[in-house]
């Protein structure tokens, strides 16, 4: 028995005693099975609205932060609106569809909670500049969320009480904000999550009260606030993307363009910088200070991401946000459904205890794919329509109705179909973006294939599309090493070692303890060898995917010679992405790589 087949043998035993449960994919045709992007919305939307795994959340629990009870708290309860305005907002974007998480109800039970000076929460708080230091943020932060998730319910149901509630909430920040003088602003530098950000959260809501109400007076003190934010410097990265997500509400409320500058420029410096990670997202903290990364700030950055392409239309936004839902967002979801935190650097991740964030990543992680697929994944627009993200998942406004859904591989070629299910609004030709990830690309229309040409970053489909028709992208995936310094070398360019992380396509490859401990055991300065690095076929690994995969056409092979014994044995490469599927195990991301 050769060591390649060998190798390959012993993985799929490994695979097999780990056992993995099996998917729902497997009891449907794999024409009508979901998506990825579909698959990974609904374990989310689960994992909110039934008892699989704990904590349960119940309506007791979900109201813990405004219903205090000091003899047997919940997580973050002084937080208050953090956790109940989250289930909140998310859990509106599914009323049209019904109320699976008895929103109605639990909605008009937290307006019984509201306090005189329209706060939620503890009430012996005062808020004025003598008294105002980090025990007072906590309680400005969840209500914030809190009042964000109100005015979404409002938005799906028009319903009174909630706007006049979520108004009196506005006003009492309002007051608050009047006393957040040099002194207070000095007082809170430094505090992280129970810092300023605190205050500056509050550029959301308030831009949204003013959308909804038409008084500019919300507003108005969302441009004052916004400008008490530090610079990034060691910082909660969730509340400084949060407020910037604010800023370009206000440009889009108030047109100053000030306000877009601002918001542009921070972003430019973010990802210039080291704070901007490898998996294309964001750490919890910014300037080094921990090792982990969060949900809610990929959910984050992800958005903001989208909303810059939104207002200037250039598709580097799209890449980004594209790279940080593969790399990122997908990695960052655990195996529950939930998202949260993980112990992350440029050159592994290491398992700890789950850290499962119930209280914030989880519902703005489905918060975030929600946005993504309502607002960016597919839009239509005076007969136009267009393609803008390669996510396996499906898209229905007034004038179009499509759907994407991976297709394998052929040789080389990945392949993307199109279904499109409804085109009566469609007067001009279908636009589908040319992703940054591929090399030659191939279109298809109904198995034939066809001439496209290119406008801006996307394929112009000049056809007339019918109602059936099924239009393939098939296109080969780049290979390249990206370096610690973040630049992007191609496979084919490398002359002399590199070290740095493998990426293929749209995903980041790593090597794993569960597939591969011979290459992780010490000592690990393994040089592996770019020019045999290889695409494997799905018949070789089947056993090697988990059943809950969806990456199985993107698993590479290479050869590599082990820092510590005389070697030449293979190597399994895949996606980060993955990792969700088998609990996180270890793995590493960044190795040295050489011309053998």
């Amino acid at each position: 028995m050769n060591v390649k087949r060998e190798f390959i043998l012993f993985l799929s035993l490994a695979i097999l005693i780990a056992g993995c449960g099996k998917s729902p994919r497997e009891k449907v045709s794999d024409e009508e099975a979901p998506g990825e992007f579909t698959y990974r919305m609904e374990m989310a939307k689960e994992r909110l609205t039934t008892s699989k795994f704990l904590p349960v959340y119940t309506p007791e629990f979900i109201l813990a932060d405004v219903n205090i009870n000091p003899d047997d708290p919940r997580r973050f309860d002084n937080y208050s609106g953090d956790i109940s305005g989250r289930y909140v907002e998310v859990m509106s974007g599914y009323l049209k569809e019904g109320d699976p998480g008895k929103l109605t109800e639990l909605v008009k039970n937290i307006l019984k909670f509201q306090h005189s000076d329209g706060r939620f929460g503890d009430t012996s708080l005062v808020f004025t500049e003598k008294y105002i230091d980090k025990n007072h943020m906590p309680l400005l932060w969840g209500n914030g969320r809190l009042l964000v998730g109100l005015l979404e319910y409002y938005n799906q149901t028009l319903d009174k009480d909630v706007l006049a509630a979520a108004k009196r909430l506005g006003d009492f920040f309002l007051s608050s904000y009047r006393e957040v003088t040099p002194v207070v602003a000095k007082r809170l530098e430094g505090l992280g999550a129970d810092g300023i950000i605190c205050f500056t959260q509050y550029v959301e809501p308030l831009v949204m009260l003013s959308q909804i109400t038409g008084e500019t007076k919300y507003a108005e003190v969302a441009a004052k606030v916004y400008q008490t934010l530090p610079a990034r410097g060691i910082l909660h990265s969730h509340g400084y993307l949060t407020t910037l997500r604010g800023v370009l509400k206000l440009y889009e409320f108030d047109g100053n363009r000030a306000h877009f500058d601002y918001v542009m420029h921070a972003y430019r410096d973010l990802v210039n910088s080291g704070d901007y990670t490898i998996y294309g997202a964001v750490m919890e903290y910014f300037g080094g200070k921990g090792d982990r990364d969060e949900g809610c700030s990929t959910a984050d950055f992800i958005r903001l991401s989208l909303h810059l392409y939104k207002l200037s239309q250039e598709t580097e936004y799209l890449d980004r946000a594209e790279f940080a839902i593969y790399n990122a967002l997908y990695f960052n979801q655990f195996f529950t459904g939930d998202f949260g935190h993980h112990v992350i650097n440029q050159v592994e991740s290491a398992p700890t205890i789950h850290h499962m964030a119930w209280w914030c990543c989880t519902m703005a992680g489905l918060r975030a794919m929600q946005v993504i697929q309502n607002e960016y994944f597919a839009e239509s627009n005076n007969g136009s329509a267009r393609l803008n993200l390669y996510l396996e998942t499906d898209y229905t406004d007034e004038n179009i109705s499509l759907s994407v859904r991976k297709g394998g591989l052929d040789g080389k070629f990945h392949i993307y179909n199109l279904k499109l299910l409804r085109t009566e609004g469609m007067d001009e030709p279908l636009l589908v973006r040319k992703p940054p990830w591929s090399d030659k690309v191939e279109i298809f229309l109904n198995e034939r294939k066809i001439d496209a040409g290119i406008q801006n970053g996307y394929y112009s489909i000049e056809q007339k599309l019918n109602p059936g028709d099924l239009l393939q992208v098939r296109m080969t995936y780049q290979s390249k090493i990206i370096t610690r310094d973040k630049r992007s070398v191609l496979l084919s360019d490398i002359t002399g070692p590199v070290t740095g992380t493998l990426n293929y396509g749209p995903f980041i490859l790593a090597i794993d303890n569960n597939l591969d401990y011979t290459f992780l055991s010490e000592p690990n300065n393994n040089t592996v060898y770019i020019n045999t690095v290889r695409n494997v076929s799905k018949t070789e690994i089947i056993n090697l995917i988990p059943d809950d995969s969806f990456s199985g056409d993107a698993y590479l092979t290479t050869r590599y010679k082990h820092g510590g014994f005389p070697s030449y044995y293979d190597a399994v490469f895949r996606p980060v992405s993955q990792m969700t599927f088998q609990k996180h195990p270890y793995m590493m991301i960044a190795m040295q790589f050489i011309p053998e």
